[in-house]
């Protein structure tokens, strides 16, 4: 039995889907505490998903909390689920970006960092507050961008860290759904930084089986995978990978596009608060599942497994690197391969970058690098340096006059 689960950021009018999810897997977990800020949403939110409990039988209490030390204490599992500065904040980083010549995206290049220097500060406190009260908790990081939000912790927290994403999972899926297969019948070569991943190769009995996938995809018809890429590299990237490849053609889109993603989820927020305070809905709504979180059921609630149990189980996870990728530096947070049980996390190794990315994932680590540095030091150096290396920022002009604008729309203290 885990005694107690904790979600910071419990207050997003999307978690009870990963409350279900944990429910629907059966994980055996006493009470589920939701921390979030105080104001109408967080009692919402909490009664709602009591109910959803309630309705399955499963024996589970859902808490609510506005105090972090209180929520985290003998928590076995924490999930960071925050957004800092709430939907407005993405809106944000995916629509001032393309102002200044880039692609806007809450996790990748300028809009990422961006979001790095939000979110970070109020990361690294709670880490403080955890070490103190519960330093064993496995911190489960599920907010953007996860591959800097773990690197900061990996370095400056004593906390046992791991970031998750539904990409890996999906495009494995994808894969063994080309392949007539199951993902568990696979061995997938997987080498990344979180949403920048790609599938080397592909196993099966111990065999690889590459060439035969790349050979039914060119006939492939659906557009869930990049053939340029594949054709042009012999791998399989993710769909947020490619945007390092067709910059000019998703700026372009941006630029078009009337809504940005973070609107459509902000007005989608608003109908679902309302559907909350309907004391007799019971059941998950539509407008959620228009959003299809895929990562609750498919990513999350399956590692909360793999973790509870005595046999391993492999997922592609964003850890420490600690030599699994030799071109990338120790305390660099990196995405591959990872066996876990309840006895032991041990990342799969997977030895040099394929060539052509090694220059791009360096550039990319070295830009997590300095933004985490910049929140540690509140450097403007620092932060005008990463995203002057950033690969997705395409001039020192077009960094500067970001940063300087940032500055001005957000409360973040750099000097």
């Amino acid at each position: 039995m885990i005694e107690r689960i904790t979600i910071l950021g419990g207050s997003s009018v999307y978690v009870p889907e990963l409350v279900l999810s944990i429910i629907s897997h059966n994980i055996n977990v006493h009470e589920i505490v939701l921390m979030g800020r105080k104001g109408p949403k967080l009692p919402l939110v909490v009664a709602f998903c009591q109910r959803l409990a309630d309705k399955t039988g499963f024996p589970v209490k859902i808490s609510g909390s506005t105090d972090v030390t209180e929520s985290v204490q003998g928590a076995k599992y924490i999930i960071n689920h925050i957004r800092v500065g709430g939907m407005q904040a993405r809106h944000r980083d995916e629509i001032i970006p393309p102002k200044h010549g880039m692609i806007g995206d809450e996790t990748l290049g300028a809009g990422g960092c961006a979001n790095a220097l939000r979110t970070l500060p109020t990361v690294l406190k709670y880490a403080e507050l955890i070490e103190q009260v519960n330093p064993d908790a496995i911190f489960i990081n599920l907010s953007n961008p996860t591959a800097i939000i773990v690197e900061a912790l990996s370095k400056y927290s004593n906390l046992n860290v791991i970031g998750v994403c539904d990409l890996p999972g999906t495009y494995i899926k994808r894969v063994a759904d080309v392949l007539h297969s199951t993902p568990d019948e696979l061995q997938i070569d997987y080498i990344g930084l979180n949403h920048v991943g790609w599938i080397q190769d592909v196993k099966l009995n111990r065999k690889s089986i590459m060439e035969k996938l790349l050979e039914q995809l060119e006939h492939y018809k659906e557009n869930e995978f990049d053939l340029e890429l594949i054709e042009l590299f012999r791998m399989i990237p993710t769909s947020t990978a490619c945007l390092f490849f067709h910059t000019d053609r998703v700026l372009k889109k941006q630029l078009a596009s009337a809504r940005t993603r973070a609107e459509i989820l902000f007005e989608a927020e608003k109908q679902i608060l309302k559907l909350y305070e309907d004391p007799a809905l019971d059941e998950i709504p539509d407008l959620i599942r228009a959003r299809n979180a895929v990562w609750y059921e498919e990513t999350i609630a399956p590692l909360l497994q793999a973790l509870e149990k005595k046999k391993a189980t492999e997922c592609v996870l964003c850890v420490r690197n600690d030599g699994a990728i030799r071109d990338l530096p120790e305390d660099a947070s990196v995405e591959i391969p990872i066996s876990v049980s309840s006895k032991t996390l041990q990342p799969r190794k997977m030895g040099d970058c394929p060539r052509f990315l090694r220059g791009l994932f360096q550039s990319i680590k070295e830009s997590d690098r300095l933004i985490v540095e910049a929140v540690r030091h509140k450097s403007y150096e620092y932060a005008l340096q990463g995203l002057s290396v950033n690969p997705l920022v395409p001039s020192l002009d077009a960094a500067k006059g970001f940063l300087d604008r940032i500055l001005k729309e957000e409360s973040i203290e750099l000097h």
